[in-house]
């Protein structure tokens, strides 16, 4: 192998993160803040900038982590909306008021990940982080020297640069083939088609636990609406149980896209691209004028299932859509990816506070993720049931129109639903029972 991890208390330890997405580069980040001596490698199978389809909307939940890190500005070019205004069938609506905004901060941002990708990773790079592009994770086994991990990575010969430092033990002569290097932790935020977690052979979700999303840019406007502040989502007739967004870039464009679970689409007639063509024909029979449409792009979101973050005796944990920890209602999952990266860091940080070098290094490390494992978890076991049940409401028209005509009516729980679609929101079984209900009373 090119690279040992040597024993001693001097010795800093090495993380390797793959993928520099929004969870890999903020974990970078973070890792950087919490573990200033941290040799942190952060490595990515593309060479930047580079698109990857999404939304590309956050909420403020991901907008405080951003401000959390001092990279706000980056973004202040791009749309901040303010709110998030939702439709359902029999044409029922509910929206975020002018007056709510005063009792909570919901601005959000809507960026294009060729930019966002690109602005974090370059925070990472002015943190410390060593950025590897055009590498790609191979495989991984344990070492025999001190417990860390020997890792392959291959380098792709059409990379084009993109290493701003050596890393520790990577051999300079190797930069097409597969070297081999080891580390004391590493962390998968590879994306939903994740690598590093086939390699600690855990299962990628069932069809019946992702959603398959489609989007493409377009220039959208409306008479009577102004579109450029607000998240748009709809339920409704034409669409269910899939649902479409409309997410405001500058200068009236627009991220349109659909999403629906992969299992209720092989039950429709239409293909996903027809779905998408009976959406923007909705929009424009309600108004819109939708014009300039590009291509098309889709991705599979892994959501739902409870999917361990570690494996076996490898110093590994997973995190983002690697970790199948999509939104089931609102298909968002940048929060939670760079949620996890922040927490993940600051657990490492704590856990060396009171345990030494020790619990960042063999055994000790494999405790320390295991425990953030089961923080992880526990902060948002709550949130995601009551995503999950909503996005199950969700489906059903009468359900549908019925949750957001309620919602519609009680600003409180207009927030609280925001909350839930693009922060860690949720509700007590009580209220869900409740409003059952009033729903069966009403129906």
């Amino acid at each position: 192998m090119s690279s040992v991890l040597r024993a001693g208390p001097s010795r800093p330890p090495r993380i390797l993160v793959v993928g520099a997405g929004p969870g890999g580069s903020v974990a970078a980040i973070a890792l950087r803040r919490e573990l200033p001596d941290a040799e942190v490698t952060l490595v990515d199978k593309a060479t930047f900038p580079r698109d990857k389809t999404c939304g590309d909307g956050m909420g403020p939940g991901a907008r405080r982590i951003l401000e959390q890190l001092g990279l706000t500005e980056v973004f202040e070019r791009f749309g901040t909306p303010t709110g998030v205004a939702i439709s359902g069938p029999g044409g029922v609506s509910a929206a975020i008021e002018k007056s709510t905004i005063a009792h909570g901060d919901f601005r959000g941002y809507v960026v294009p990940r060729l930019d966002l990708d690109e602005a974090l990773k370059n925070a990472a790079v002015e943190a410390g982080v060593t950025f590897r592009e055009g590498v790609s994770f191979q495989g991984i086994e344990m070492s025999d020297d001190a417990g860390g991990a020997v890792v392959r990575l291959a380098r792709d010969g059409t990379g084009q640069g993109g290493t701003t430092t050596p890393a520790v033990g990577h051999d300079p002569a190797a930069e097409t083939g597969v070297t081999t290097e080891a580390y004391d932790l590493v962390v998968g935020a590879d994306g939903a088609y994740s690598a590093v977690r086939r390699a600690l052979g855990i299962a990628r979700p069932a069809k019946k636990d992702t959603i398959i999303a489609m989007r493409a840019y377009a220039t959208v406007t409306h008479p009577e609406r102004v579109l450029a502040d607000t998240l748009w989502f709809d339920f409704i007739d034409e669409l269910l149980p899939a649902y479409g967004w409309i997410f405001p870039l500058p200068g009236d464009r627009a991220n349109v896209g659909i999403g629906i679970p992969v299992d209720l689409l092989a039950q429709r007639e239409q293909k996903l691209g027809e779905l998408f063509d009976v959406y923007l024909a909705d929009l424009r029979r309600r108004g819109f004028e939708v014009t300039d449409v590009g291509s098309h792009a889709t991705h599979q979101l892994p959501h739902g299932a409870r999917q361990a973050m570690t494996a076996g005796p490898y110093p590994v944990v997973l995190i983002g859509d690697a970790a199948a920890t999509i939104n089931t209602l609102s298909g968002e999952g940048i929060f939670y990816a760079m949620a996890a990266g922040v927490q993940l860091a600051e657990h490492l940080a704590a856990a060396r506070a009171s345990g030494g070098d020790d619990a960042l290094r063999g055994t000790g490390v494999l405790q320390t993720v295991r425990s953030f494992e089961r923080a992880f978890t526990r902060r948002f076991t709550r949130h995601h049931r009551t995503c999950g049940l909503g996005q199950r409401l969700m489906r059903s028209p009468r359900w549908a129109r019925f949750t957001i005509h309620s919602v519609g009516r009680d600003q409180s729980a207009m927030a609280t639903v925001t909350s839930m679609m693009f922060d860690e929101g949720s509700v007590g079984i009580s209220h869900v029972l409740k409003a059952a209900v009033r729903g069966a009373l009403r129906a």
